[in-house]
């Protein structure tokens, strides 16, 4: 709906259009979404809805539907990025200590 509403040619039509897909997208931000939904469908919308933002000259939408699709894109990236397994931790840990000199925190000072 998002897509073809950038095609409308009726200006008062796509703003209203544009004013209800922004009033959805805007209550969706509240759910829970699977990142599947969020890459497939809602950052596609949002990107048009955007379009539609940006050539009605609706500031503060723009505004608002630029700060969502960041949101979303963050999202995907956080969960893209696996946690480190309890394994991995010990191992960057060990790592990093290897790396310091720590023998020398326990000789005796003089």
């Amino acid at each position: 709906m998002a897509a073809s509403n950038n095609q409308t040619g009726n200006q008062t039509k796509r703003s209203d259009i544009a004013a209800q897909l922004f009033e959805a997208y805007s209550a969706l931000s509240c759910c829970s979404l699977s990142e599947q939904l969020i890459a497939e469908a809602l950052l596609p919308g949002l990107r048009c809805l955007l379009l539609d933002m940006e050539a009605l000259g609706e500031a503060h939408m723009q505004e608002v539907v630029s700060a969502m699709v960041r949101d979303y894109q963050s999202r995907l990236e956080a969960r893209s990025q696996a946690p480190l397994s309890t394994d991995d931790l010990k191992a960057t840990v060990m790592s990093r200590i290897k790396d310091t000199n720590i023998s020398n925190i326990f000789t005796r000072k003089k």
